[in-house]
């Protein structure tokens, strides 16, 4: 749990030597979610954007436009994905919403824990993709789950973190919203560095 709050403070760390760039590359990413088709790439290429922050690379526009034009066909590949994962949970939470029982409690719980479990791979997909010569989909979903399921304590308390973050931006707005993906993508890009780390 301590590593998950020090993994934080890095990747915040990281943000505040160049807040004026993510500030940007951030405003960029919520107006890019407009179009949707947009959408995927545009996470990816915060993705890329942090590895090189993290790497102590230099970052600028061009860099994230570059990362864009190349992330697009693998984020629809990712996109997709989730489009497959999530709207089925998301239906199931919906249209079952008023059905009462223990069997239907029992449901709620196993579809929050998978909802849990793969916002969490999530977290990790990307920094992982970005670190793996092998970058199939399946193989980086493989990986993510691999993290979380080895160190769950670790991924659900960054999990939670993350989460809170997310509904931060939703109740104070365009303040935490400005820096929101920044913060993910950073979190997960020094989270994944610190299980490599680990491995070498």
């Amino acid at each position: 749990m301590v590593q998950a709050f020090q993994v934080t403070a890095r990747a915040i760390s990281l943000w505040w030597r160049e807040f004026v760039l993510f500030l940007f590359f951030n405003v960029m990413w919520l107006v890019l979610q407009i179009p949707i088709v947009t959408g995927p790439p545009a996470t990816a290429a915060m993705y890329v954007v942090a590895r090189r922050a993290a790497d102590h690379e230099l970052i600028d526009p061009l860099h994230g436009w570059l990362a864009l034009r190349a992330m697009f066909a693998p984020a629809w590949k990712w996109g997709v994905v989730n489009l497959l994962i999530v709207i089925p949970t998301v239906a199931n939470f919906y249209l079952y919403q008023n059905a009462s029982g223990i069997g239907w409690t029992v449901l709620r719980l196993v579809w929050g824990m998978l909802a849990v479990l793969w916002f969490a791979m999530n977290l990790f997909y990307w920094p992982f993709w970005l670190a793996q010569s092998d970058q199939r989909v399946v193989n980086t979903f493989r990986n993510s789950a691999v993290l979380v399921l080895k160190a769950p304590l670790f991924a659900l308390t960054l999990a939670v973190i993350c989460a809170l973050i997310i509904a931060g931006s939703f109740l104070i707005a365009l303040p935490v919203a400005a820096m929101l993906m920044a913060w993910l993508a950073l979190i997960g890009i020094v989270a994944v560095d610190e299980e490599l780390k680990e491995k070498l």
